[in-house]
This record gives structure tokens, sequence and C-alpha cells, in this order.
């Protein structure tokens, strides 16, 4: 018991920290456009447009992780999971979505959402991102220059792990690979070159 509530906790933390650091950017930019305002040779609207577009980019990446880790995903339909990933990829412009509307079971839908976002971490240079649904199996397919997941993250979404060998960088597939065992289906990852495969089912 008291091992589960250590977990718990540390999960909590670190999940905590990955929010934290992913808005950081978009947060300080929003600052930094306060900041210019009124400053010699910087037109107001200049540092407006800064202010709108990073504070977009934060209320897109909270509406992802509200989804992804939150209450909220337990109970969001697949559409609304579909529609935070490709709103926030399209306006990061470097990775296109392609996420059709599929017959997925309502209850597994976050564990796609969170393949999504970890198939996104394995395309540093961008690329495609494909949902696919066969024989009862969910895929998602990542493609692009270099496509490969971190060792850290593999040996996460491979292994049994003690909750010691968890940072915020890896804490999304141990939170993926216990989503998936609740959900009652199995969990694979194929890597090849240029491309990138999560298979839930």
């Amino acid at each position: 018991m008291v091992e589960d509530a250590t977990l718990e906790l540390t999960l909590i933390e670190l999940i905590s920290s990955r929010i934290c650091h992913d808005l950081v950017g978009p947060v300080g930019a929003v600052n930094a456009g306060a900041e210019l305002m009124g400053e010699d040779g910087v037109g107001d609207d200049e540092a407006l447009a800064l202010m709108r577009k990073s504070g977009l980019e934060a209320a897109r990446r909270l509406q992802l992780f509200r989804l992804a880790f939150g209450r909220a995903g337990s109970s969001a339909d697949t559409g609304a999971m579909r529609d935070a990933a490709k709103q926030t990829y399209a306006a990061e412009g470097k990775v296109a979505l392609d996420w059709p509307d599929l017959p997925i079971d309502p209850s597994h839908a976050r564990i796609v959402l969170n393949m999504v976002m970890l198939a996104r971490e394995a395309l540093p240079f961008g690329g495609t991102l494909s949902v696919m649904r066969d024989s009862g199996k969910v895929t998602v397919l990542g493609e692009g220059k270099r496509a490969a997941l971190r060792p850290e993250i593999m040996n996460v979404l491979e292994k049994e792990v003690s909750a010691e060998v968890l940072d915020p960088r890896n804490v999304q597939a141990f939170f993926l690979r216990k989503l998936a065992k609740l959900g009652g289906g199995a969990l694979s990852v194929l890597q090849q070159d240029e491309n990138i495969a999560l298979i839930y089912g």
C-alpha cells in the first residue's frame, strides 16, 4: 500500500513537472511581448501579435494535457481528443496529423491520444502522424527524418520499471503503459528507419 502511494505521488509530481516544462516557453513569450510594449522600435501591434500567438499556444497545450492526463480525459469523447491534437499540431506547423473518424472505443480514446503524443516526440524534425484501426487494433504511425523514441522512453514502454527510473521525460510512457493495462489491451512498439509505430489492442 505504501509503495502504491509512493508511485502515485511520484506520477503526480512528474506529470506536473512535464506540464510546467512544456508551458514555460509560450507563457514566457507572453511576458516578453508585454515587456516589449512601449519600447522604442517595437510597435504595439507586433508585441500584441506575439502575445496572442503565445497565449493561444499555451491554451492549446493545456487542453491537450487536460485530456491526456486529467480527469476530463476519462469522459471526453474521441472527437474532442482528435480535435485538440489536430489544433495543437496544426498551429505548431511541424507535424501533419491524419486522425480520421474511426470506430474507437470511447474508453480507449485517452490511450490513443497518449500514443499520438508519444509518437510526436519521436519526430524531432517533423513529419506525419497517422492513426489507423484494423482487426480491433489501433496503430499510431509516425514517419519522418530520424524518427525514433529516446532509449529511456522505449525502456519504460517495453519493461516493468520502478518509480526510481522515472523522470519528466519518460513519465508519459509509463502513464500510457498503465492506461493500456487498465484498458485490457496490449501495447507494443515497432521502430524502423524513418518510422515508428505504437500499437494497442
